[in-house]
């Protein structure tokens, strides 16, 4: 039997952030008619998809599954926060980006689950 929670969840998160079915589909690598039978409650994700479904909307899982859906805790940045600094001193506790390390970031923040992982990897070894 469906959790009823969780598919009225998933399309509120979803509807919140402004995505499409296709859209949330692309991002965690599923077919829309997969991800349109979980908001429906026809089939229930397992928990590797739930695991990413968290990780794109920021969330728990117990905020995914189990807890009505509070659009009020939702942070989202209309535009990115940051800024490119060039650096005039040496300061030790300032990081400047340059542009294309702002750029790398922001791709790696869209970037679904499995990718952002991968970087991780590579980037640790």
């Amino acid at each position: 039997m469906a959790n009823i929670q969780l598919s009225d969840n998933l399309k509120q998160y979803r509807d919140s952030f402004g995505f499409t079915q296709q859209d949330l589909a692309d991002r965690i690598n599923i077919s829309r008619q997969a991800y349109s039978n979980y908001e429906t409650g026809k089939r229930a994700p397992d928990l590797d998809l739930l695991i990413k479904l968290c990780s794109v909307y920021d969330i728990t899982l117990d905020q995914l599954i189990l807890q009505p859906f509070s659009g009020r805790d939702l942070i989202r940045e209309a535009r990115t926060p940051y800024h490119i600094n060039r650096r005039s001193d040496n300061r030790e506790d300032l990081l400047a980006l340059t542009e294309e390390e702002a750029h790398l970031i922001l791709e790696l923040r869209k970037a679904d689950w499995e990718k952002q992982h991968l970087v991780a990897y590579i980037l640790n070894h």
